[in-house]
């Protein structure tokens, strides 16, 4: 089970409170209607949690594992402090910056969605969780790569804007490694291909809301 992105924090074995994981995609969306727009918004724009915050919320549900609740918390004090002042100066827009990924590695049912879905539920933004292994190189098998960002969409209740603010939990992407001594990876055709589609996603992409098939119709 991993997250995909840049840098690296490992989960241990710790007890998760609260509620289950749970599986389906799109998660906990904060709804489609003018006044949850607007909700998720105003959270941005009052965005003033510090990283110590973010871990005694964390704290809250999930036991142990504090160095990955202390790196989860830094990455999102970090992307979302630029983004509230985005929201304030339409310009910073344009400037060089680097969104925060984070590869999570850990033992099944050590927690790892549930920290994601907690930091999400935190903020009040869109969460959506996707399985690696069943995405394939063209979406003809399989779902497509780009798909995971539609799954986003959903979750926001179809408004593009307010999913720019939420989170995508990929799992099991060592399942789609190349190489090793058993061959190839998994995930559809071609494990490489696929790999390289989640690696636009991650370093920045346009991706259209509906995918070729639906836009055929």
């Amino acid at each position: 089970d991993m997250a995909g992105g840049r840098g690296g924090v490992g989960v241990g074995g710790g007890v998760v409170g609260g509620p289950g994981d749970g599986g389906g995609q799109p998660q906990n969306g904060p709804g489609g209607s003018a006044e949850a727009r607007d909700r998720v918004l105003q959270n941005i724009r009052e965005f003033s949690f510090r990283p110590r915050d973010v871990k005694a919320y964390l704290d809250r549900y999930v036991v142990e594992q504090d160095e990955a609740k202390k790196v989860l918390a830094v990455a999102l004090c970090d992307h979302y402090n630029w983004a509230r002042r985005c929201l304030d100066d339409a310009n910073l827009r344009a400037a060089n910056y680097t969104k925060p990924n984070i590869l999570i590695l850990g033992p099944t049912g050590s927690g790892k969605t549930y920290l994601v879905r907690t930091l999400a539920k935190m903020l009040g933004v869109p969460f959506a969780k996707a399985d690696a292994t069943k995405f394939s190189e063209t979406g003809i098998v399989g779902e497509d790569a780009e798909d995971v960002v539609r799954s986003l969409v959903d979750a926001a209740g179809g408004d593009a804007e307010v999913a720019q603010y939420g989170m995508v939990y990929i799992d099991e992407v060592d399942k789609i490694a190349g190489g090793g001594r058993g061959g190839g990876g998994t995930g559809g055709w071609s494990g490489k291909q696929v790999q390289s589609n989640f690696l636009k996603i991650m370093e920045d992409t346009e991706v259209p809301i509906k995918n070729s098939l639906q836009a055929s119709l």
